[in-house]
């Protein structure tokens, strides 16, 4: 599979500006469903958004198409801490794009000295779930629609784990 992150920059703002403007579901899933921006005000908000919460933002390619985002926000270098998240267009979705993703997503924290990662994760998204569990994540109830999960990253290093470099 022909699966890879780029830093997001204001090509990727003109190709996610392109894609929401076609796909309903994930317009509906983002809560975009009335909202339309230029590309150079989602390259604003993005940038914004990764400057105040210390984050990296990155572009999913499947091949040379757009298919979705993901980062690594709220770095925590003293506690060697990040949160994972993510989403990809509807058509783009159980091709294991976002598996892949979240695999070398995991890589480039381990290269930023991350150890552990953390998201919430609501209850119906039994999908992103599942990309989560293929690494044992402690996974705790934080509410009535959703579960935070966490894992060590040199966990799986020290466990020989092959799901990670």
């Amino acid at each position: 599979m022909l699966i890879s992150l780029k830093p997001f920059d204001h090509q990727s703002a003109t190709d996610m500006v392109e894609l929401f403007s076609t796909d309903e579901v994930i317009r509906k899933e983002l809560d975009l469903e009335d909202k339309v921006f230029s590309a150079e005000e989602e390259y604003k908000f993005v940038t914004n958004w990764c400057n105040k919460t210390n984050s990296a933002q990155y572009v999913i390619r499947y091949g040379n198409e757009f298919a979705g985002m993901i980062s690594l926000s709220h770095i925590d270098e003293k506690l060697r801490t990040a949160r994972i998240g993510y989403w990809v267009g509807s058509r783009f979705r159980n091709k294991g794009i976002c598996s892949e993703a979240f695999m070398l997503i995991l890589d480039i924290a381990i290269d930023k000295g991350i150890v552990e990662v953390k998201s919430d994760i609501d209850k119906d998204n039994s999908y992103s779930l599942k990309v989560w569990e293929k690494y044992s994540p402690e996974i705790v109830e934080k509410n009535e629609k959703q579960y935070s999960v966490r894992f060590n990253i040199t966990d799986h290093i020290k466990s020989g784990c092959d799901t990670i470099k």
